[in-house]
């Protein structure tokens, strides 16, 4: 006879304390998340230059065609030598062509790049005359005159000094902003940077109206490693945030030596950037690249999309036109979210009231204290011992340490405990169920479906904790990460089928009830006969186990099949939130099944793989809520739409079943 649990009335009340303190810091982030609504769509302008000149309308009609699509802003990089000479706004001579050159006073020299002004273009001259002395030193940049004016002598080998970057250009910004776009500034920092080269960039900059953003190009921030206070000072000063660019594995950002610093400084109000490569580019549609730009922003808090153009032109069309193709297809798609467009929202800093924050994760404790009562009982006195020992803990450590390693303790522990809590709670249910009647099939579906439900809504309670513990914009811009994704997969189904092997007699019709039964349990398994069919079976078990722990995070080596796109691609475009494929396709079904199952008597073997398979959907609905850069409604619908599809298919599944059944004893009274 297994023991009875016994469960403490004060560590529920712990739990619904903590639920109702998490319920209020959700709303909190639901409010913050839903004012950034605006989004800054933003294109290369010398890409643009470059690629209307291939068409047959004038760049003004491009500009206009462009501003349809949704682009709100144009990005201007650091000059180089080539695309200044490329745009016409510089004349460039070497090689034979600098022999052509009347130099006053000094013959023409062999290996030498000159560098002249062009009429009606002289500002872009004297900037570019500027930068260079910035860039390389007053000695290595010569003054000559010739019969074309004052040219620049530069004797570094030439493509080096074609391709080297200079500086931001001040003609250029105004010119974006002539043209009714937005500035974003992407600057270069300095070798041996000084506090002048920092404010030499702010001063290209001074005065433009609409510079919105600041995002750097290469592997340091400006003003890296002496002058970032500068760097931060003169940002705030000039109201532009600095945008980091979300790495290629949609995990935080690309590196940048000084980045992290300057959003510390910022407490993390900073703009999160997301552009596709070249590379990728080539490789796919203007559909596909369409849909990449529209899952970011609407799940990954993406609020600047730097779009890139097209090499090439698709269906007969140019490079340009295929790509504000799909540019408007992002716009018509986020229209149609709420989301409006110029001057991007940037997350606010933020951090939740430390007393809810607390009485969250004490809940968290009562949670994990709960859980364990469940595997080994606890007289009431222990459990309350146990659970005020972890909260005082809790509560020390937050206050001394600054939160972001308990947090991500109690979040981790939430997201392990709820689900199973949850499954073992609807256990303890069918044990008592399976001792009663055979239950009718009709009403069997009806209450498994119940119980499913049931499921979800407790299990839900671990979702909340993690949302709201986690909820600052530390974690909404992750400059801090949830940590323990493969775990939170792994641990619900060892602690279910460990809780199963408790409850149900499924080996050798024996429950496990203490220690020397677990230790009998282990050493009879472990010396068990194998049969080739079981190990048919392991191997089965081995590779849907691959897959599940290797589609989970963001380091994933198990290719996503054709198929599985084709259908994710059509939940994202018919549903608010596309549901996981292991909640309404494995999980949710397989639950509701296994309440089936139970009341049906179906053999044990078969209900035991069912309740594992169960843990996994409502594992998997807990989960989404450790991905806070997702909003928390959509992480909250996400876990709606796979439960109502999954007890839809679970029910088509019951039905197939019965069909079956039914047909196979029809032919056995036929035979």
């Amino acid at each position: 006879m297994q023991q009875k649990k016994y469960y403490s009335p004060v560590l529920v009340i712990c739990i619904i304390i903590g639920l109702l303190a998490g319920l209020f810091l959700v709303y909190q982030r639901y409010q913050i998340e839903q004012a950034q609504h605006q989004i800054e769509n933003i294109v290369e302008y010398d890409g643009v230059l470059r690629a209307s000149s291939f068409e047959k309308r004038s760049t003004e009609d491009a500009f206009a065609a462009l501003r349809d699509a949704g682009v709100t802003a144009m990005a201007i990089y650091d000059r180089t030598l080539e695309k200044a000479h490329d745009a016409g706004e510089i004349a460039v001579y070497s090689g034979e062509e600098a022999r052509r050159l009347t130099l006053y006073g000094i013959e023409p020299q062999a290996g030498t790049t000159y560098v002249g002004s062009l009429p009606g273009k002289e500002g872009y001259y004297r900037e570019i005359k500027e930068d260079l002395i910035r860039r390389v030193g007053q000695d290595k940049v010569r003054v000559l005159y010739s019969d074309r004016g004052e040219v620049l002598a530069l004797t570094q080998p030439h493509q080096a000094l074609m391709e080297m970057k200079l500086g931001i250009s001040r003609l250029q910004a105004q010119a974006v902003s002539n043209a009714g776009f937005n500035v974003i500034v992407r600057p270069t920092n300095y070798k041996n940077e000084t506090k002048a080269d920092v404010e030499h960039v702010f001063n290209r900059i001074k005065g433009i109206p609409n510079v919105t953003g600041m995002v750097f190009v290469g592997k340091e921030a400006l003003g890296y490693p002496k002058n970032l206070d500068l760097t931060e000072e003169l940002l705030k000063e000039n109201h532009i945030p600095v945008m980091g660019i979300e790495a290629v594995d949609q995990l935080q950002y690309d590196p940048q030596a000084g980045f992290d610093e300057l959003a510390a400084k910022s407490e993390y109000s900073v703009g999160r950037l997301y552009t596709v490569t070249k590379e990728e580019m080539k490789k796919l549609s203007p559909t596909e690249v369409a849909q990449w730009f529209y899952i970011s922003d609407i799940e990954r808090n993406i609020r600047f999309n730097l779009y890139p153009i097209y090499e090439e032109g698709k269906n007969n069309e140019t490079a340009l036109q295929t790509s504000i193709g799909y540019m408007k297809d992002v716009k018509d798609k986020l229209e149609d979210r709420g989301f409006t467009f110029g001057r991007a929202s940037v997350y606010p800093p933020y951090t939740p009231s430390p007393i809810a924050l607390a009485l969250t994760m004490c809940g968290s404790a009562a949670l994990f204290v709960f859980m364990v009562n469940l595997f080994i009982p606890m007289k009431q006195h222990r459990q309350l011992v146990a659970a005020f020992t972890l909260m005082l803990l809790t509560i020390v450590a937050y206050v001394v340490t600054g939160a972001t390693l308990i947090t991500q303790v109690w979040a981790l522990s939430a997201a392990i405990c709820a689900p199973v809590v949850a499954i073992i709670l609807l256990m303890n249910c069918w044990q008592i169920r399976s001792q009663g009647p055979k239950v009718g099939a009709t009403r069997a579906m009806a209450e498994a479906a119940v119980y499913v439900i049931g499921a979800a809504i407790l299990a839900a309670i671990g979702g909340i904790y993690i949302a709201a513990i986690l909820g600052n914009t530390k974690f909404f811009m992750e400059f801090a990460l949830f940590r323990g994704v493969k775990l939170v997969f792994v641990a619900p189904v060892i602690l279910t089928a460990i809780a199963y092997l408790q409850r149900f007699p499924l080996w050798k019709g024996r429950t496990l009830h203490n220690w020397s039964e677990t230790k009998q349990f282990i050493r009879e398994f472990m010396t068990t006969d194998v049969k080739l069919y079981m190990v048919a079976v392991l191997a089965v078990l081995g590779g849907a186990a691959w897959v599940f722990v290797g589609r989970s995070g963001h380091t994933a080596g198990v290719p996503v099949p054709s198929f599985e796109l084709a259908l994710r691609r059509f939940l994202e475009n018919t549903l608010y939130a596309r549901p996981r494929e292991k909640e309404f396709l494995i999980g949710h079904p397989a639950l509701l099944l296994a309440g089936y199952a139970v009341l049906r008597r179906w053999p044990m073997v078969i209900h035991f793989l069912l309740t594992i398979a169960g843990v996994i959907g409502i594992g998997s609905m807990v989960e989404t809520f450790c991905h806070i850069r997702t909003p928390v409604l959509m992480s909250i619908a996400r876990g709606l739409d796979g439960l109502w599809m999954g007890l839809v298919i679970g029910v088509i599944a019951v039905l197939i079943i019965r069909f079956l059944m039914y047909t196979t004893a029809w032919y056995q009274r036929r035979g």
